[in-house]
């Protein structure tokens, strides 16, 4: 039988202390919970429209969220609408909030396409989807994908309240 060395039970007890302090890492983090918060347009040229739209940012996890960016697609009455990117940086804090600003891009037939039968209705439908990029990588996911859909009040938006309903 060999006699184990100090050297030997220093690693085993730091390779114990180092796989089950991984086991309690392996909580999934939580996809965050966005919503349109309000839209606006920026600018109109030729063919494009570029709007502004305001996400509201909702973490779930009980650690902070560091984004440095997302990309989305916008859809409105079930019909692609535009498409954004955004590399402005928040931290939302746990259990917290915070609005994010990102400029979509729309062309003239889908905006038709997402505006058709308006007259008849009092709100739009929104969905949102894409991914959420995070700072930092290692045990954290370096993207977390969201999908969230609502109603906007055409009223609102004629309005200038142009917040969702």
């Amino acid at each position: 039988m060999r006699k184990a060395t100090k050297g030997s039970i220093a690693a085993a007890l730091l390779l114990a202390g180092l796989m089950s302090g991984c086991a309690g890492l392996g909580k999934p983090i939580e996809s965050p919970r966005i919503l349109l918060s309000s839209i606006q347009v920026l600018e109109r040229k030729g063919l494009e429209t570029a709007f502004l739209v305001h996400l509201r940012v909702m973490n779930p996890n009980d650690m902070d969220l560091d984004v440095i960016g997302v990309d989305c697609d916008l859809e409105i009455n079930g019909k692609p609408f535009a498409y954004g990117i955004s590399n402005t940086p928040v931290k939302v804090q746990a259990f917290g909030s915070e609005t994010l600003p990102v400029t979509v891009y729309s062309s003239v037939i889908d905006i038709i396409k997402g505006l058709f039968g308006l007259q008849q209705r009092e709100d739009l439908s929104y969905r949102i989807k894409g991914r959420v990029r995070m700072a930092g990588g290692g045990l954290m996911p370096s993207t977390l994908p969201f999908d969230s859909h609502g109603t906007v009040s055409i009223k609102d938006l004629a309005s200038g309240r142009r917040g969702p309903s």
